[in-house]
């Protein structure tokens, strides 16, 4: 029989993107508490391994999309450039999930993209280089 998953643990772990390299943004301190005092590994919530790249895609101005941009669709949804948006990017497109927000932006003379799925108590971001 499966162990059963630490409430608070479960969580973040189910919604983990499967297909793509993440960072997971904690925006509740509580939540963060709750994470430490489990003894949980902090260091999964980041499968991005370039600091630089993190913070400037963090700091990327945003637009924001419903969520329904990657719920509701059967296809892929093009939004600005070229991006297409669509559910395997994300685990869970339940109504957890608030909205999407994309961001341009340069690094190390690059142009990328971050796809950032917003949750009530944490962020998910995805970077991906532009062509």
């Amino acid at each position: 029989m499966a162990k059963e998953k630490d409430p608070v643990t479960k969580v973040v772990e189910d919604h983990k993107p499967k297909n793509f390299k993440f960072k997971y943004i904690i925006k509740d301190d509580e939540l963060l508490k709750e994470l430490e005092d489990a003894k949980y590994d902090i260091s999964s919530l980041d499968t991005i391994n370039d600091t630089d790249l993190t913070v400037a895609a963090i700091n990327a101005p945003f637009k924001e999309y419903p969520r329904e941009v990657v719920t509701s669709s059967k296809k892929p949804t093009q939004i600005e450039d070229g991006v297409l948006l669509f559910k395997q990017m994300t685990t869970k497109t339940d109504k957890k999930l608030l909205n999407v927000c994309v961001g341009f932006f340069t690094h190390d003379n690059l142009r990328y993209v971050c796809v950032k799925f917003v949750y009530e108590r944490f962020d998910i971001i995805e970077i991906f280089i532009l062509t």
